[in-house]
């Protein structure tokens, strides 16, 4: 498997690529192109061209969840393949799969102060919608994992409609999130109880620890620390504070806009 990174917080110096606060991963696996979220904007778009990325071959578009940062991108999206149909291009029917409420409207989803939501009845009009609360297997390694049990103790970010994707590589699963809303802890159990695979080589994706107290970021690194996780990629909502932090407990990588990594596949 490889993943591209088409837009996050930061770019790579020097790649005149996009960065803003979104999050988008090109995702590529034999015949399964699966795009993971789409940002804030049409920037993972603009960067997907320059990163040599054909849009037009994407089979699968995962949304984490309903926050603007991760599905403001999708009706530029929409737009551009509309284009692609007005020219007789000929590219893959679309699936979006989601969790149902991700089409709900929400007061704390905005954009430029207005209220912002996805439009199901648009949306239905190009894409094959798969709305599920239930784990859906997108390919023979890649799992869409649902909706994510409630944590324990719930706080004003948790987002009920929050998923995340896991990947069997041959050295364990590849966790990857969106914002990790409901706990990048109860992610991976909930991945691990969905795929019935125990081993988890990398976590890659938002960890939702910026301006967090240092007691729930030490928490959060004992816990990466005990699962033996080899990668750890902490980008979009984990700030730089809580990165140093994690850094005492597991070995952080970079993440930034324009990057590639690789996972050789279990079967």
């Amino acid at each position: 498997m490889n993943l591209s990174v088409l837009v996050d917080n930061n770019s790579k110096s020097g790649s005149c690529l996009i960065a803003e606060h979104g999050l988008s991963f090109y995702i590529e696996d034999y015949d399964t192109k699966l795009l993971f979220d789409c940002g804030s904007t049409d920037a993972f778009i603009k960067n997907a061209y320059n990163m040599n990325i054909d849009l037009a071959a994407v089979t699968d578009i995962v949304l984490s969840h309903s926050h603007i940062d991760h599905i403001g991108g999708l009706p530029w999206l929409q737009s551009l393949y509309q284009k692609f149909q007005n020219i007789d291009l000929e590219f893959p029917n679309k699936k979006v799969v989601s969790h149902p409420n991700v089409f709900m409207a929400s007061e704390n989803i905005r954009k430029d102060d207005e209220e912002f939501h996805l439009s199901q009845e648009e949306m239905e009009k190009f894409f094959t919608l798969v709305l599920t609360k239930h784990p859906t297997p997108i390919s023979n390694t890649i799992m869409y994992l649902g909706e994510i049990p409630q944590p324990k103790h719930i706080t004003a970010d948790y987002s009920p409609d929050e998923t995340a994707i896991a990947f069997k590589s041959k050295d364990g699963l590849v966790i990857i999130s969106g914002c990790s809303h409901s706990g990048i802890d109860n992610i991976i159990e909930h991945a691990k109880y969905v795929t019935g695979e125990y081993k988890v080589n990398t976590v890659i994706g938002g960890l939702y620890l910026i301006n967090k107290d240092e007691a729930e970021i030490n928490r959060v690194g004992e816990y990466l620390r005990s699962q033996n996780i080899q990668r750890i990629f902490p980008c979009h909502c984990t700030d730089l504070e809580a990165k140093i932090i994690l850094s005492q407990y597991v070995k952080i990588e970079d993440v930034a806009t324009g990057a590639t990594y690789s996972w050789d596949d279990a079967i």
